[in-house]
């Protein structure tokens, strides 16, 4: 029952933390992506720039 509890938890604390990393919308999100679809992002005029 401990284990289940810390299972759902963790998940919980999981999507928090990523829904807090990308709370400005899917640009902010680019940050995880590789490199080269962040500079096609840039180029095709999406994003100015990141971090």
């Amino acid at each position: 029952m401990i284990i289940l509890i810390q299972m759902v938890l963790f998940c919980l604390l999981f999507t928090a933390m990523v829904m807090y990393a990308v709370r400005g919308g899917a640009i902010d999100g680019l940050y995880f992506y590789p490199k080269p679809v962040q500079e096609r992002a840039i180029v095709a005029g999406i994003v100015v720039f990141l971090f």
